[in-house]
């Protein structure tokens, strides 16, 4: 593909225009729209719980790998700290929050 300098302008609704927006994302409209043209797919939307979902996870994942860098090294565990993380981790995969004590 060659240099791109050819510019293409569209007048869009204020609706229409909401709904490019919504349905491309972080994408800059010129390119999605371009994108689409050249039969792309459009970017996966991902819902706003599944953003927070994945932030949540993320810690936990942190934490267990440095839980796992502490078994895996020469240092001594606390294993009393790593038993109230993995308690911790326990609760929040099965929804508890901290004031319950089901564990």
């Amino acid at each position: 593909m060659g240099e791109r300098n050819i510019t293409v302008s569209s007048r869009f609704s204020p609706s229409e225009a909401q709904e490019l927006d919504r349905r491309r994302g972080k994408v800059r409209r010129g390119t999605f729209l371009r994108n689409l043209f050249l039969g792309k797919k459009e970017p996966r939307q991902i819902p706003g719980v599944n953003v927070e979902a994945y932030a949540e996870t993320a810690r936990w994942a942190a934490n267990l790998n440095q839980i796992a860098r502490s078994l895996n090294s020469a240092e001594v565990p606390d294993i009393r700290e790593i038993q109230r993380t993995l308690a911790g981790f326990r609760r929040s995969l099965i929804g508890l929050t901290g004031d319950d004590d089901d564990s």
